[in-house]
């Protein structure tokens, strides 16, 4: 009796390791966030055209049958889209940020505000969203100042 057991957790190990290694895979992934503190701190001018400097950060990612472990903000299809807004008295939408998260950018990601000259002064949110292919997240609570000098 003792033999049979010994030889179906062997085999039952076996299995397990064959099909974990099979189903497994380790990868970087690479997300943005935002941004430099210049990029925020300063003050948005109207009619100007404002940049904000993404910083690409790295991790190690598992994935087991579709499914990531130690890290639950992968997205599903390695999509990531990402957009940003300047809310207040007025609404500006920056430019759109698209990538892969398995592919280093080549180049710093930016995105670009262009300012309408009439933009009225004030204190606006900056909005940050993150979508992917089930959902997404958002940063809405970032300020910036629009006015002249």
């Amino acid at each position: 009796m003792r033999r049979v057991l010994r030889w179906t957790l062997v085999l039952l190990l076996l299995a397990t390791l064959l099909y974990a290694g099979k189903l497994s895979v380790t990868y970087t992934a690479y997300n943005l966030t935002c941004c430099t503190q210049a990029d925020i701190d300063r003050l948005w001018q109207p009619g100007t055209t404002v940049e904000l400097h993404w910083m690409v950060e790295s991790r190690t990612r598992i994935k087991v049958l579709d499914q990531v472990l130690f890290d639950v903000s992968s997205p599903p299809d390695h999509r990531v889209v990402i957009t940003a807004d300047l809310t207040g008295a007025a609404t500006v939408h920056g430019s759109v940020i698209a990538m892969d998260d398995r592919t280093r950018p080549s180049t710093t990601p930016v995105t670009t505000f262009l300012l309408p000259t009439d933009l009225p002064p004030g204190y606006y949110n900056l909005g940050l969203y993150w979508s992917y292919r089930d959902g997404g997240i958002g940063d809405p609570t970032n300020f910036v100042r629009v006015g002249t000098q």
